[in-house]
C-alpha cells in the first residue's frame, strides 16, 4: 500500500478559500476575464484561477485568529478589485450569479479543468456557483478522518449560516441555498464513506479508488468535509460565499472553535442513518434558517436556529475574548434570523434592477470605508 503522508498542523490554525464573482460593471452578468485580471496581480499565490473564467480564488495565509485572516482577505479583494475596475469589472460574493446562463461560461484553459470539463460533461459548466472552503489545521491523518465524521451533524449549520444562492437564471428557487444543485451530481461528492475510520483506511480506498479509475487522484474526492494531508488541515466545503468578507471570516473562526471541541470532546462513532443527515441538510438548504433539525441523540425535531444556538452557548465555555466576539457575532446573525439569501430576495422584491443589484453586492463586498474589526 502507497503510503500518502499527513503534515501535522496546529490545531487553531486557519485559513479559507473564497471563490468571487468577477461581473462585469456594464450590465451586471459575470464577465469571463479573470485570466486578464489574474496576470496583473504580480503572480500573487493567494490569488487564482478556478474552473471557469467567470471565478476568482482568494486563498488566505496560515492564521491562528479570524480577526488577521479578515484583515488580509480584505486586502487581497481591494487589490484585486482595483486591477478588475481598469477592465470595467468588480467583485462581488453570493453562491450563485443571480441570472447566470450556464451554457455561456467559459471552462478555465489548463490542462486539469479541461479533463474535469472532459469528464463531466455539461456538469462542468453548470457548476459556476460560488463557495467558501474553510481549512483548520489537526494534528494526525486519525484526526482529520475522524473529524471527517464527527462535523456532518453540524454541517447544516454552515449551510444555514453561509446561504446566498437563493436564484438560479433569474429565478427565485425556494430555497435559502441552490448552490448545491450544481455540485451533488459529481460522481464523487457527498460524505466521508463510514467504514473509513483512521488514515490507514483513506489511503487504502484512495489506492483503490484509483486503481479502479474512479479517480484519477485524491484530488477527485469532493466530500463536503475532506482532508487535505499536503496542508495538514481539514476542508469543509458546504458554504456559500458570503456577501461580506468579515462573515466569510467569521465562519471560519466557528469552524476552528468546533474543530478544537470536537477533538477534545470526542464523539462516537455511531452515525444517523443517510436519510437523517441529507434531510437536515436539505432543510437547511431550502430554509435557512427556519429550518427544522433532527437532533439524532434525542431523537427529536427542533428549530434548527436552535441547535446552532445551543452549539454556540456551549463553546462559551473556556472560550477567549476573540472567540467570545466570533460566537457573540454570529449568535447577534442567527437571533435576527436574517441571512444573506433574505437580503438578496429583499433588494429584487424591491424592484432593484440585475444591474442595481450587481452594485449593491459589489458595495457589500468591499464598501467605500473599510471597517476594522478588533477583537478587543
Amino acid at each position: 500500500m502507497n503510503d500518502i503522508p499527513f503534515r501535522s498542523s496546529a490545531t487553531r490554525s486557519l485559513g479559507i478559500e473564497l471563490e468571487l464573482q468577477l461581473i462585469n460593471l456594464a450590465d451586471g452578468h459575470l464577465s469571463d476575464k479573470s485570466l486578464e485580471i489574474i496576470s496583473l496581480c504580480n503572480d500573487d499565490p493567494h490569488i487564482k484561477k478556478e474552473l471557469t473564467l467567470s471565478t476568482i480564488e482568494l486563498n488566505s495565509s496560515v492564521h491562528d485568529s479570524p480577526f488577521p485572516l479578515y484583515e488580509e482577505i480584505n486586502t487581497l479583494a481591494r487589490k484585486v478589485a482595483t486591477i478588475a475596475k481598469e477592465k470595467q469589472c468588480g467583485l462581488c460574493g453570493g453562491g450563485r450569479h443571480f441570472s447566470n446562463i450556464w451554457k455561456n461560461q467559459t471552462i478555465t484553459p489548463t490542462k486539469r479543468y479541461a479533463e474535469l470539463h472532459q469528464q463531466q460533461g455539461f456538469l462542468a459548466k453548470l457548476s459556476c456557483v460560488f463557495g467558501q472552503h474553510i481549512h483548520v489545521g489537526v494534528g494526525s491523518g486519525d484526526e482529520a478522518i475522524y473529524l471527517c465524521h464527527a462535523l456532518i451533524p453540524y454541517l447544516p449549520h454552515f449551510i444555514a449560516l453561509s446561504a446566498s444562492s437563493p436564484y438560479y437564471q433569474s429565478e427565485d428557487t425556494g430555497f435559502a441555498s441552490s448552490r448545491f444543485s450544481a455540485l451533488n451530481s459529481f460522481h464523487t461528492f457527498g460524505l466521508i464513506e463510514r467504514d473509513i475510520d483512521n488514515w490507514e483506511k483513506f489511503i487504502g480506498y484512495v489506492e483503490e479508488c484509483t486503481e479502479l479509475e474512479v479517480i484519477h487522484s485524491q484530488k477527485d474526492i469532493y466530500w463536503e468535509v475532506r482532508p487535505k494531508p499536503e496542508l495538514g488541515t481539514i476542508e469543509i466545503r458546504v458554504c456559500d460565499t458570503p456577501l461580506t468578507l468579515f462573515h466569510a471570516a467569521m465562519l471560519g473562526g466557528y469552524a476552528q472553535l468546533l474543530v478544537k471541541y470536537l477533538l477534545k470532546n470526542r464523539v462516537s462513532g455511531a452515525q444517523a442513518r443517510n436519510a437523517v443527515t441529507q434531510t437536515n441538510a436539505f432543510h437547511a438548504q431550502r430554509y435557512g434558517f427556519e429550518a427544522q433539525y433532527i437532533d439524532i441523540t434525542k431523537r427529536v425535531r427542533i428549530p434548527l436556529s436552535a441547535h446552532i444556538q445551543h452549539m454556540f452557548d456551549t463553546l462559551e465555555n473556556g472560550a477567549n475574548i476573540e472567540d467570545r466576539k466570533v460566537l457573540s457575532y454570529l449568535s447577534a446573525y442567527v437571533k435576527q434570523g436574517i441571512n444573506d439569501a433574505t437580503r438578496l430576495r429583499e433588494k429584487v422584491q424591491s424592484g432593484m434592477s440585475e444591474v442595481e443589484v450587481a452594485r449593491d453586492l459589489m458595495e457589500m463586498l468591499l464598501p467605500s470605508t473599510h471597517i476594522t474589526h478588533s477583537p478587543s
